[in-house]
């Protein structure tokens, strides 16, 4: 599963990237200068688009708030379910950084530099919403819906929402959308399996946001960001509107 699913990550990039946004720099080295940029993209958080993204994201953790309770109850009478492992494996962080090191992998292998480019990109944003995600977890302590540990943020949905927010800032709505779409399919599946609040998958998802787009800055072809939010009685999508 694990082959299947990095090669299917690769080859869609791949097919996606046939025509690269920008020439990019010819020395990608995400492997050799790892703390380099890992220090470069922390500094390079802060902003005010990462103000207003996370800003939306509480606005819409606090309103679903009261969800949480009812979907915990709500997934425990539906009992198990088949689709869930396919959320469950695809956004595992081992799974997204294995894919951002192979996209990287073939880039160089067949000297594509615009497919390096975006599998450095995604290498250095994976390594980034590990630090923060995982220091997150562990300042929030809070427990999960199934009593676990560590559950807010959701990692699964800040790694997918990760990819998701590089591969839009490089090819934009073409791709973004349908990246946006698997990663919210994602944070709904940790959900549905209890393994997550529905604040702590919105919490998770605005993360990856802002750090995909952080990391990928220079590539921006849209001027808008997804965040998960909730309705009055239903799971959505946010669409919020940036400034370059």
């Amino acid at each position: 599963m694990l082959t299947s699913t990095c090669a299917l990550a690769v080859a869609l990039t791949l097919q996606a990237g046939a025509a690269p946004p920008a020439p990019p720099p010819p020395d990608d080295r995400p492997i050799h200068e790892f703390f380099q940029n890992l220090g470069h993209d922390i500094v390079a958080l802060p902003s005010r688009e990462t103000a207003i993204i996370l800003g939306s994201a509480i606005g819409g953790a606090l309103a679903a708030r009261p969800a949480d309770d009812d979907l915990r109850s709500w997934a425990d009478a539906q009992g198990r379910s088949p689709y869930t492992a396919v959320g469950r494996t695809l956004g595992d962080g081992w799974i997204q950084g294995g894919a951002a090191l192979a996209t990287y992998g073939v880039g160089l292998i067949s000297d594509q530099r615009g497919v390096t480019h975006i599998g450095s990109d995604l290498i250095r944003a994976q390594a980034l919403n590990a630090v923060v995600t995982r220091g997150l977890k562990f300042a929030a302590g809070r427990r999960r819906p199934s009593g676990g540990p560590e559950s807010l943020p959701s990692g699964h949905a800040s790694a997918s929402f990760t990819s998701a927010a590089v591969l839009d800032s490089h090819f934009g709505p073409k791709v973004g959308i349908p990246a946006y779409a698997v990663a919210g399919f994602i944070g709904w599946t940790r959900v549905r399996d209890n393994a997550h609040w529905l604040t702590d998958v919105i919490v998770g998802g605005a993360i990856g946001t802002v750090v995909g787009r952080t990391v990928a800055r220079g590539h921006r072809r849209t001027t808008w960001a997804v965040i998960p939010t909730v309705g009055h009685d239903r799971v959505a999508i946010r669409v919020v509107r940036l400034g370059r």
